[in-house]
């Protein structure tokens, strides 16, 4: 079957605007997520509602803060819990944390997993990639899950602040850049 050449302008205008679409600068603004931290948020990204966060997460406890895109496939949550971890504790944390996470997911790829200082505090940094195997004999989970997270944790006052960024793996190469610079916003006053 011979394409005419129409086709061809057709099939490059859509190619076009798929790289375009993928290129765009993606606009941050800072929010404040409590009085005490602040971070960057994308301005297309929404907050997250009662009802999002109990579709996506299996907790008694709701997060400070969530944002999610219009059709609610990538996610910044940001959460807290009690610890009796101090800031002396962050390699512990961290090896705690690194453990938790490849127990989590059936494959796991680290991108970055160091501590860092950002902001004059320091994080226990993950950034990764995850596949959970789907099960045949489920209703809701027949094929696997792949994932980008990239994430933070920062003890402050004896609670661990988790700072996460969420797509699917397809979207990795949009959404990471803008993870990173997100990540690199967090800042507590």
């Amino acid at each position: 079957m011979m394409l005419k050449p129409s086709n061809y302008i057709w099939l490059f205008l859509m190619i076009l605007q798929v790289y375009t679409a993928q290129s765009q600068e993606i606009d941050l603004q800072k929010t404040a997520v409590t009085d005490d931290i602040s971070l960057m948020v994308p301005s297309d990204f929404i907050p997250m509602g009662p009802q999002d966060f109990r579709n996506k997460f299996i907790s008694y406890r709701q997060p400070l803060a969530g944002f999610t895109t219009e059709d609610r496939s990538t996610d910044l949550i940001v959460n807290v819990s009690k610890t009796p971890w101090s800031n002396q504790d962050m390699d512990l944390l961290k090896d705690f944390y690194e453990n938790n996470i490849l127990n989590l997911f059936d494959q796991v790829e680290f991108l970055t997993n160091e501590l860092q200082e950002i902001n004059g505090r320091d994080y226990a940094v993950f950034e990764f990639t995850s596949t959970v195997k789907g099960d045949p004999n489920s209703l809701r989970n027949k094929s696997a899950v792949h994932d980008y997270r990239y994430m933070l944790y920062a003890v402050e006052s004896f609670e661990v602040y988790v700072f996460t960024f969420y797509c699917p793996a397809r979207l990795k190469d949009r959404w990471q850049p803008v993870a990173s610079k997100i990540m690199s916003s967090v800042q507590f006053n």
